[in-house]
C-alpha cells in the first residue's frame, strides 16, 4: 500500500478519536455540570416561592381581611440550551393536625352549649423528583419554612441552626380577644369579640405534579356575619395543637389577651386561675349589668396547589 494512500486513513481515524473524545467529555462532565448548575438555580426559586408565600401568610393572618395571594413555584428545572430535559416535582399541601390547634364553645343564661369549633392549620411542601443535583425539597410548618432532604428522610429550618432556635411569629396572631368597655356600668365591658384563623387545604386543588410552573394560591375570607351570643355565661378555650413552642407560644399569647380583658371587665373572671395553659375558662357574672355578648370573628385561609 503506498504511503500517500494510508496518510488520509489515519488522518480521519485521528479526527474520529478526537471527536468521540470530545463528546465523552461532554457527556461526562459539561452536561452533568451544566444541568446541576441549571437544577442549583431552580432549587433557588422554590425557595425564593417558599419564603414569599409564609410572608403571604404572615399577612393574611395578621390582616385577617378578604384577600387573594399567589406566588410561583417552578416544579422542575435543570434543562439549558443543548439539554432540555427537565426534572419535576410536587406540590402537596394537608391539615397539620386532625384536632388543629385550638377549640372554643360558648354558654349563654339558658344553659345551652354550642358545639365545639375547631380552628386548624396547615401544613404543605415541595419534593422533587429525578432531580439532576440533589433531592433537596421545602416544607412549610407552623409558620416556619424548613429544608428537605427526602434521602436521609431530614428537614432542617431554613433561617435558623437548630430546631430549638425556631420561632413561631405566626402563632402570636392566630387568636386575638377584644372587650368592649360598659357605659352604663363602668368597670365592666359589655362584649367580647375573639377573633380566631381557621387555615385549611384547598378541597379540590392540595396536589400538583409534573415539570411545569406550579403555584401556591391562599384565599382568605372573612365569614360574614360573625356568630353572636346574647347573655353569654362562659367562654371555654383549648389549645390542641401538638405539645412544643408553637403549642406554649399560642398559649401565652392567649394568655396575655384574657389578662388584660381580666384587668379592665370587672365582670369577667378566669374559673381556673391557676390552671393548665392549654385550658381557660371564662364566666362572665350577670350582674352588675349589661349581660355579655360574645362575638365570634372568624376568617378562613385556603392553601391550595394549581
Amino acid at each position: 500500500m503506498k504511503d500517500d494512500a494510508v496518510a488520509p486513513v489515519v488522518a480521519a481515524m485521528l479526527i474520529l478519536a478526537i471527536v468521540v473524545t470530545f463528546f465523552a467529555a461532554w457527556n461526562a462532565y459539561y452536561v452533568p455540570s451544566m444541568k446541576a448548575q441549571s437544577e442549583i438555580s431552580h432549587i433557588k426559586e422554590v425557595e425564593s416561592g417558599f419564603l414569599r408565600f409564609s410572608s403571604d401568610i404572615n399577612t393574611a393572618v395578621s390582616l385577617k381581611k378578604n384577600m387573594k395571594l399567589s406566588e410561583p413555584i417552578p416544579l422542575g428545572g435543570g434543562d439549558f440550551t443543548f439539554d432540555p430535559v427537565k426534572s419535576g416535582g410536587e406540590l402537596k399541601i394537608w391539615n397539620a393536625s386532625p384536632s388543629g390547634y385550638m377549640k372554643l364553645n360558648w354558654t349563654n343564661d339558658t344553659g345551652s352549649t354550642s358545639p365545639d369549633h375547631y380552628s386548624s392549620m396547615v401544613k404543605f411542601s415541595y419534593m422533587p423528583v429525578n432531580n439532576f443535583w440533589q433531592n433537596q425539597g421545602y416544607g412549610w410548618s407552623y409558620g416556619n419554612v424548613y429544608v428537605i432532604n427526602s434521602e436521609r428522610n431530614l428537614s432542617t429550618p431554613l433561617k435558623f441552626e437548630r430546631m430549638e432556635d425556631v420561632k413561631y411569629e405566626l402563632a402570636k396572631s392566630l387568636v386575638d380577644l377584644e372587650y368592649v368597655p360598659s357605659y352604663t356600668s363602668p368597670g365592666n365591658c359589655s362584649s367580647i369579640t375573639i377573633q380566631t384563623i381557621n387555615m385549611m387545604p384547598d378541597s379540590r386543588n392540595f396536589r400538583i405534579s409534573g415539570n411545569g410552573n406550579g403555584m401556591l394560591n391562599l384565599d382568605s375570607t372573612v365569614i360574614f356575619p360573625p356568630e353572636q351570643v346574647l347573655n353569654a355565661t362562659r367562654l371555654d378555650l383549648g389549645i390542641t395543637a401538638p405539645a412544643g413552642r408553637f403549642n406554649a407560644i399560642l398559649s401565652d399569647s392567649i394568655d396575655d389577651s384574657v389578662k388584660k380583658t381580666l384587668t379592665a371587665c370587672g365582670n369577667v373572671q378566669r374559673t381556673n386561675p391557676d390552671p393548665s395553659p392549654r385550658e381557660i375558662q371564662l364566666t362572665f357574672k350577670t350582674y352588675p349589668y349589661p349581660n355579655m355578648t360574645l362575638i365570634h370573628k372568624a376568617t378562613e385561609i385556603v392553601i391550595g396547589a394549581s
